[in-house]
C-alpha cells in the first residue's frame, strides 16, 4: 500500500528537499492534488524559472549570501576611449567588438583575437588585429572593461 501525504521529519526541513519530495509524490500520483498543492507547485515553478533567467543574466546572482557576496561585474564595450554599450557577459560584449570590427576592410588573411590585460578573472581586455604577416600585430581601438558590481559600500576597500 503506498503512502498519499508526505512525510516530514524534524532532519528532513531543508526547504528544497521538502519541495523535491512533494513533486515526486505530485509526479507520481501519489499525493492528491489539492488547490493549495497546485498552487505550491505553480510558485515554485515560477520562482525556478526566475532563479533561471537572473542566473543567466547575471551568473552567480542566486548564490548571493550575508557571508559572502557573489562577485558580479558588467563588461564594457569602448571604441576609441568612448563608451558605447554594457552588457552583463563577456561574450556579448565581444560579440558587438568583432562586429564593429567587421564593419572596417581587413587586411586578406587578418585574423582577430581578445588580448586580456592579465590572466584574473575580471580583466579588460583589447582586440588584436593579427596578420597578415607572422609579425604583424595591432591594437583596434576596441576594447572590454570589466566593472565590478557592488552589493555594499566599504568605506575600507581600495579604490
Amino acid at each position: 500500500m503506498t503512502s498519499n501525504t508526505v512525510t516530514h521529519t524534524d532532519t528532513d526541513t531543508d526547504f528544497d528537499t521538502v519541495l523535491a519530495d512533494i513533486q515526486r509524490h505530485a509526479a507520481a500520483g501519489t499525493l492528491p492534488l489539492t488547490a493549495q498543492i497546485l498552487q505550491l507547485l505553480g510558485t515554485a515553478a515560477e520562482i525556478e524559472a526566475r532563479l533561471t533567467a537572473a542566473e543567466a543574466v547575471f551568473p552567480g546572482i542566486t548564490r548571493l549570501t550575508d557571508e559572502k557576496p557573489a562577485a558580479l561585474a558588467v563588461y564594457r564595450v569602448s571604441r576609441r576611449n568612448i563608451p558605447y554599450a554594457t552588457f552583463t557577459t563577456r561574450e556579448a560584449a565581444r560579440a558587438m567588438g568583432e562586429a564593429w570590427l567587421k564593419r572596417c576592410p581587413l587586411p586578406e588573411g587578418a585574423t582577430t583575437g581578445w588580448v586580456p590585460d592579465n590572466s584574473d578573472d575580471y580583466v579588460d581586455e583589447d582586440l588584436v588585429l593579427f596578420g597578415p604577416g607572422p609579425d604583424d600585430e595591432s591594437v583596434t581601438s576596441i576594447s572590454i572593461t570589466v566593472l565590478p558590481v557592488l552589493v555594499d559600500y566599504d568605506p575600507d576597500a581600495e579604490g
